[in-house]
């Protein structure tokens, strides 16, 4: 896949930019612009501070660092925006930068959340799944090491016009990567109970793979797509989102979001407009 242009979150709580790497990563191979993009909350103030100068001062400490963790890959040669932004809600300011930007790929970095915090919790990375226009890369992993193996994660049994191109990208995206990078790639397909039932070959077939790299199973996708991803030691899972609109916008938690808790890998995240 082709990445012109990289929106990158920085997370202002950590030294540790997973998110960073991988930019540093992708803009060796290609020749690709990074838009490093950084947003945080102020600390409250003592009373007897202007509020006004220490905004300025907070802003301008973090524009220090950034462009200190962004100068390796300026001296690399990359091309490297930085943007600061000092809001009292970063969540949701976040997601409207993701969901304003031009660029061909965002990249985050995420945390461990418990199942409940997914279902009820309005989560960062909930909110850039549901404003994002491009692909979102949730970096996962600490090492940045050779992808050795890529999980495509599909539904040959969605009977509506928006998962069936779903299925296509996300295999057509895992191969082009496994193909670029000499991984071996895999696919997961689960379904519910028998009359939904997805058979190997079938997607082997699809998925333009050998039979024995095709996995299905009678379980829930975030539980099967976990196992397998763990069996096969995968280092990338690719999966996609339909995006929602009003009501059904509103709701927290799709497949995609969950299994950041419960696969080690990095994983990439398809979206297609409803």
């Amino acid at each position: 896949m082709e990445f012109g242009r990289l929106f990158c979150i920085i997370d202002p709580t950590t030294q540790h930019q997973q998110s960073l790497d991988r930019a540093a990563l992708i803009a060796q191979r290609n020749r690709t612009s990074v838009h490093a993009f950084l947003c945080f909350s102020p600390a409250p103030i003592v009373p007897s501070f202007d509020e006004a100068e220490y905004h300025r001062a907070e802003r301008q400490r973090h524009e220090l660092w950034l462009n200190h963790l962004v100068f390796p890959l300026r001296q690399a040669g990359a091309e490297v925006t930085t943007e600061v932004v000092c809001t009292d809600d970063w969540r949701r300011t976040l997601a409207s930068a993701v969901g304003a930007t031009d660029a061909d790929l965002v990249i985050k970095s995420t945390r461990p959340h418990s199942r409940l915090q997914r279902r009820f919790m309005t989560t960062s990375d909930w909110l850039v799944l549901r404003d994002a226009r491009c692909p979102v890369v949730f970096a996962k992993q600490r090492s940045v090491a050779a992808v050795k193996t890529v999980l495509a994660a599909v539904n040959l049994g969605a009977k509506d016009d928006a998962h069936q191109r779903l299925t296509d990208s996300v295999i057509a995206a895992a191969s082009e990567i496994a193909t670029a990078i000499d991984a071996e790639m895999h696919a997961v397909n689960a379904y519910s109970s028998s009359r939904n039932r997805v058979h190997p070959p079938d997607l082997a077939k699809r998925a333009g793979i050998v039979r024995s790299r095709a996995h299905v199973g009678d379980a829930t996708p975030e539980e099967l797509i976990a196992e397998i991803a763990s069996r096969v030691a995968a280092d990338l899972v690719v999966i996609g989102s339909v995006g929602r609109k009003g009501l059904t916008g509103a709701v927290v938690g799709n497949t995609a979001e969950r299994i950041l808790d419960t696969v080690d890998a990095d994983v990439l995240v398809l979206v297609e407009p409803a």
